[in-house]
């Protein structure tokens, strides 16, 4: 199975052997220049219990992105003498998995450094002096006492390229393949994706957060000027009645002044419902029973403006989880939009069904008024968008944020001088 993960990567490795003679080269001197002979036992260099779990709280993302690769290549290496390893860039082995105990004597453990000065050329350590993928197979090490033994490992960069540590194998040299090393390096570029991912998933919370703060702060700002608005036209409402009671001013443009008065007060609740935190209270409830209720409460309106509700539902009762004030406020709110609709009266038509398929019961409110013209359709569900006379233009921003709550979706149908069809799409229950 190793041949089948690697083998791409296995002959990409071969090309560049004369690449792992010349950096192996380099290693050996650099290993003489730091004091090491070829015969000398690995110098062991640890690290305190403090900086250690300093180190793991710092790294702790990079060891859970590897930590399922690490196991991934653990369970198809087929040797029971074998190792996987992660390590930072400062060369200090995070995690190992697997048993050598040959190896663990010998300084390659979890907690030890294993820097080249200690250790001499060996996989991890060569792999972040040189940025590059590496494999050092048996006389290779410049240490006699790891002659028996074959390492590969290829380093893990962050997305601005930058090293962050290395993933290595280690297995009895007699084991031992470049397809090791494409394992290697496929496990590394998973490993760069995860961290990528993750990355864009801390920015996307922080972003979030802000907004979050930020729609707070509009929010705050918004019930404050909202306050103090409504004292103000209280106070005006009151002088131009006094007005009006010493004749003044006469009744109808104190009538007029009035009306302004009340619209804007209108506008400022609506938009108060609108800017509120949500704080519903879900619970299972027929909407069979809700929409004849809302029917019932909305006979007499319909009857004065001449139209006639006819409901379409199914024998069998359909659930939801609901707000029941919530959503009984949208359906009140499309009901009088269609009886608004049809000012000579008309037909208006709730239906509500199944669609198994979408695991969605639709609730359609069908009226055969003036219906809307089709460049306006987009603009509808928007802040302070409204064809009706005295509208504030908020009522089906408010009614698309509470079905959005309930993980559903409101949507609409309309042809000019045929009517109107909104369709509420809810999550049913069983």
């Amino acid at each position: 199975m190793i041949g089948d993960m690697g083998f791409g990567m296995e002959e990409e490795s071969k090309q560049n052997i004369w690449d792992f003679d010349k950096e192996i080269c380099m290693s050996w001197k650099r290993c003489k220049d730091s004091g090491l002979t070829r015969q000398a036992l690995p110098r062991v260099d640890t690290v305190s219990e403090n900086e250690w779990n300093a180190i793991l709280r710092k790294d702790q993302i990079l060891i859970d992105s590897a930590l399922p690769y690490i196991r991934m290549i653990k369970s198809i290496i087929p040797y029971p003498n074998s190792m996987v390893l992660l390590c930072n860039r400062e060369c200090l082995i995070l995690c190992r998995m697997g048993k050598a105990p040959q190896l663990i004597d010998l300084g390659i453990e979890k907690g030890h450094i294993v820097k080249e000065a200690n250790i001499g050329t060996n996989c991890l350590g060569t792999c972040i002096v040189i940025d590059k993928p590496i494999a050092v197979f048996g006389d290779q090490h410049f240490l006699t006492v790891f002659k028996g033994w074959a390492g590969v490992a290829a380093p893990i960069h962050d997305r601005d390229g930058g090293i962050l540590g290395a993933l290595g194998i280690y297995i009895e040299k007699e084991n031992a393949g470049y397809e090791m090393l494409g394992l290697a390096i496929l496990a590394a570029r998973g490993i760069e994706e995860q961290l990528a991912l993750k990355n864009k998933y801390a920015e996307l919370e922080a972003c979030n957060y802000r907004l979050s703060e930020f729609n707070s702060d509009i929010v705050n700002t918004a019930s404050i000027l909202s306050h103090e608005i409504r004292n103000s036209l209280s106070t005006i409402s009151a002088y131009v009645q006094l007005l009006q009671l010493e004749k003044v001013l006469d009744t109808l443009k104190a009538d007029k002044i009035l009306t302004e008065v009340t619209r804007i007060n209108k506008i400022l609740n609506d938009f108060k419902n609108l800017t509120r935190p949500s704080q519903m209270k879900f619970m299972r409830y027929s909407l069979n029973d809700l929409i004849c209720h809302v029917a019932d409460l909305m006979f007499a309106k319909a009857r004065i403006g001449k139209v006639d509700i006819r409901l379409v539902m199914p024998e069998k009762h359909i659930f939801a989880k609901v707000d029941k004030d919530a959503m009984q406020q949208v359906i009140i709110n499309l009901i009088e939009n269609a009886i608004q609709a049809m000012e000579k009266g008309g037909v208006l038509t709730i239906r509500l069904l199944k669609n198994k398929e979408s695991g969605m019961a639709l609730i359609e409110f069908e009226d055969t008024g003036v219906g809307i013209p089709e460049q306006h359709l987009s603009d509808i569900f928007k802040l302070f968008y409204t064809t009706k006379k005295g509208g504030s233009g908020l009522g089906l921003a408010i009614c698309k944020n509470i079905v959005k709550n309930h993980g559903g979706n409101i949507r609409v149908q309309s042809k000019v001088g045929e009517g109107t069809k909104f369709t509420i799409e809810l999550p049913y229950e069983e």
